[in-house]
């Protein structure tokens, strides 16, 4: 199994090794219980892997936006933190680049740290990879 993850990975960096830092959108991911910022190792991992730069503060202006959704009611509280005062002026809303994560564990599991790399490339670099997970682990919210 480590040398199956070991080979997935090196397929997705091989991919996107002429794609700059300066290219590479940030992104930042929220919880939907207090809408926090999600931040841990696993999670930079996944997301440099995937190609991006994962951010811990709003104030950063994210060029994405995740939530992991927990339940629900997330859908209704979503447009309450549309209106926050620092995020609505980021790249990611202006662009609608609002994306809810619907696997509740996203990040957090080490099991599922291939799966999770999939759900952010697909996101992050949708003209290099299709895993077929949009619409099952992942939307995108339209703002518009």
């Amino acid at each position: 199994m480590a040398e199956y993850l070991e080979e997935e990975v090196n397929i997705l960096i091989h991919k996107l090794k002429f794609i700059s830092e300066d290219q590479r959108p940030s992104v930042l991911i929220l919880t939907q219980i207090g809408f926090h910022p999600l931040f841990n190792e696993q999670l930079a991992d996944s997301i440099a892997i995937a190609g991006g730069k994962l951010l811990t503060e709003k104030y950063d202006n994210p060029s994405l936006l995740f939530i992991v959704q927990e339940n629900d009611k997330l859908y209704t509280a979503v447009p309450d933190l549309l209106q926050d005062e620092i995020l609505s002026r980021t790249d990611a809303l202006q662009s609608n680049n609002v994306y809810i994560i619907q696997k509740r564990n996203f990040g957090t599991e080490s099991v599922d740290f291939l799966h999770d790399i999939e759900i952010s490339a697909e996101i992050i670099q949708p003209k290099y990879f299709i895993y077929g997970r949009k619409g099952t682990d992942w939307v995108q919210f339209d703002i518009a």
